[in-house]
């Protein structure tokens, strides 16, 4: 079957699921099954058995955790359809001419462009929060102009086929340039999807409304636990107006999820599975993205960062919650196998690029160190694409090609990051390309010898640790995808394919 006749029948399916619970039961073991077969029996894709398997536990897991939610009445019908647009036909199907812009782009450049852009228009933030990543402030005024901005979009828009944006800070929502906001953003590119990360405070009842008429942006809202925990990194009163936020939010039929950072101080909270039951059912959250505690930013601190035991701790009980639970968790370092690796430098295919609200253009929000500004780009009558063929890209996707490996023997997958779970390699990539700090802290980590010894005994306990759980894993997966294909070729159900295997 033909990938775009399989995407026609997946998109057909979801437009009918959506309108009842009783079409969902009788389409539903379709849907999974197209699902699996779109994924698992692709043969084009350089991913392994074990992301063929995140990559389908993930896919079903987000539909599961949308219907779920759309079931209690938290997201509107009107809402559903728009995102159904939007998301699913533009973004993960890929029906329109962004497959154009993306053969365009590998017929010249030798390799498939990135999937998607992550760009922080301002610095400025209403909350001042410890630790932050981007040592964002009330006092900064440090932004990208309307026109600027929009430029951007449009590059990675065409000659790249991008439909995907992530929008980061500071603050999104303080965005305003031209008397132009973020949300002016999302209307003006209304067939490409936004995942916005917010501190929530400002989600009031007409941005949550104008959203909703939008139907092409989610927000992601930051916590860091419950209301004690999020209140000592961000501030007094700030778990109540994110509240106030999901309320004004789930009145207005739009979906959100959450962004939580592990750090030692709430680990404990996030290896307790009534964590995640008490943020996706009573909460009403539909994703969650966790980021492990990276020591940059604002007076980054070490003690901070999560123990390589915690680390895999965390990944153990997402797994779980993954495929039991059918919540949709990702982390943007555990979840690597779902990704096939790591997706900084602009990979080909999958990967994706940062630019801050200076236009510095980097290969990852966690690794504050560029070579090219986009000012400078444009002034000298280049393009976005143009970054990714810098020194800093170039041996990012290197590494990343030795690392990952092949389809039947990948690397570990559980310490993917060139940064911090091979901080030897960045540092040597970093100061053979002679990269460019993105601020003080970034040119002190780089600087520092305790630094470098803290980061690389760090990636010692990690590699000692994950690897016999990664082959076990391996293992595990090339087992359920052999027993999988026995199931589908032989038709048989899922009691009958149990009974059948036991006698054998």
């Amino acid at each position: 079957m033909k990938a775009i006749d399989l995407n026609n029948q997946i998109s057909a399916l979801i437009s009918n699921l959506v309108k009842s619970k009783v079409s969902r039961n009788l389409l539903e073991p379709q849907l999974k099954k197209y699902m699996k077969q779109k994924i698992l029996d692709d043969k084009e894709s350089k991913a392994s058995i074990v992301a063929k398997q995140y990559q389908f536990l993930a896919l079903w897991s987000m539909y599961k955790s949308f219907v779920r939610n759309m079931d209690k009445g938290n997201i509107s019908s009107k809402v559903t359809k728009k995102i159904i647009k939007s998301f699913l036909n533009s973004v993960l199907l890929r029906k329109d001419v962004s497959n154009e812009s993306r053969q365009a782009f590998q017929s010249k450049y030798g390799m498939l462009p990135p999937t998607f852009l992550t760009i922080s228009p301002t610095k400025k933030c209403n909350l001042k929060c410890i630790g932050c990543y981007a040592a964002s402030s009330p006092s900064t005024e440090t932004t990208l102009n309307w026109t600027l901005l929009n430029r951007i979009i449009e590059d990675a828009y065409s000659n790249m086929g991008m439909r995907f944006f992530v929008i980061s800070g500071g603050e999104p929502l303080l965005y305003k340039s031209e008397n132009r906001t973020i949300l002016d953003l999302a209307e003006r590119w209304s067939d490409c999807f936004f995942l916005m990360y917010t501190n929530g405070t400002l989600i009031n009842e007409n941005i949550a409304s104008r959203m909703a008429d939008l139907g092409n942006i989610t927000p992601a809202i930051s916590i860091e636990g419950y209301d004690s925990e999020t209140e000592e990194r961000r501030g007094k009163g700030v778990y109540q107006r994110i509240i106030k936020a999901k309320d004004n939010l789930i009145s207005n039929g739009v979906p959100f999820g959450l962004s939580v950072t592990a750090t030692k101080k709430n680990i404990s909270l996030l290896l307790n599975e009534s964590f995640y039951d008490f943020y996706f059912n009573g909460f009403g959250a539909t994703y969650m993205w966790v980021f492990q505690y990276m020591p940059i930013g604002r007076d980054f601190s070490e003690d901070l960062m999560i123990s390589s035991r915690d680390r895999l701790q965390l990944h153990k009980i997402q797994d779980r919650i993954l495929s039991g639970k059918e919540y949709f968790i990702a982390d943007f370092w555990n979840s690597a196998p779902m990704s096939n690796g790591c997706i900084s430098c602009g990979r080909a295919g999958g990967g994706y690029i940062y630019i801050n609200w200076d236009g510095n253009i980097m290969p990852c929000v966690f690794v504050p160190y560029y070579h090219d500004n986009i000012n400078t780009l444009y002034n000298a009558g280049k393009s976005l694409s143009d970054a990714l063929f810098t020194p800093l890209f170039v041996k990012g996707r290197a590494w990343q090609k030795e690392y990952i490996g092949t389809k039947d023997n990948p690397g570990n997958l559980l310490r993917p990051c060139f940064y911090r779970d091979h901080y030897k390699t960045f540092y040597e990539i970093a100061n053979q390309t002679q990269v460019l700090p993105e601020n003080e802290d970034a040119q002190t980590a780089l600087n520092s010898k305790e630094y470098y010894e803290f980061m690389l005994k760090f990636d010692k306990e990690l590699e000692e640790l994950s690897s016999p759980v990664w082959d076990n894993l391996k293992k595990s997966h090339k087992t359920k995808m052999q027993m999988s294909d026995v199931k589908y070729d032989t038709g048989l159900t899922d009691d009958d394919f149990t009974v059948r295997k036991l006698k054998q």
